[in-house]
């Protein structure tokens, strides 16, 4: 039998709570170099500000932020990719623990908007986002995913019942 496979891969629109981290480190950026010119007037300062600033850069939430799916016959992965080079599973399933899958505002979801929702979407609003609802150790959760047709089919394919369009 031919295994399942489909890769998902999507820009998303950075969370409001990382912008705001962003913009904080910026303005904490600018706020050290113009109190080292400008208020303490001191060559050591202005050095101490600039290093300062080379690790509040570095360590700068990325406004880069990508998700992948991979569905590998019946198992999903949640990957998120950070400034493009950085990649962790962020939640691993398989669709066996799923319960039901169902675009977003579905009636099917309504006894389940009660659980914690783990957030691996495109947060474009345009978008069609799905909510699949799994079992874990620590209990139930939704999932909100953008997924893409071959996705959606392949897990059709593998568990038709559970899967709501």
């Amino acid at each position: 039998m031919e295994e399942l496979y489909s890769e998902t891969y999507l820009k998303a629109k950075p969370t409001p709570k990382r912008l705001l981290i962003r913009s904080a480190f910026i303005v904490l950026c600018v706020l050290l170099v113009y109190i080292a010119v400008f208020v303490m007037q001191s060559t050591p300062v202005l050095f101490f500000a600039v290093v300062a600033d080379g690790f509040i850069i570095y360590f700068m939430p990325s406004g880069n932020i990508a998700y992948e799916y991979v569905f590998v016959d019946g198992q999903i992965d949640f990957d998120i990719i950070i400034a493009g080079n950085k990649r962790k599973t962020k939640k691993r399933t398989d669709l066996e623990k799923i319960d039901i899958v169902a675009p977003e505002g579905s009636p099917s979801l309504n006894p389940y908007q009660n659980l914690p929702l783990s957030d691996f979407s495109s947060g474009i609003k345009t978008d069609r986002h799905f909510i699949a609802v799994s079992r874990s150790d620590s209990g139930q959760e939704r999932i909100k995913f953008t997924p893409d047709e071959k996705l959606i089919e392949n897990m059709k394919f593998k568990g038709r019942s559970k899967i709501q369009c």
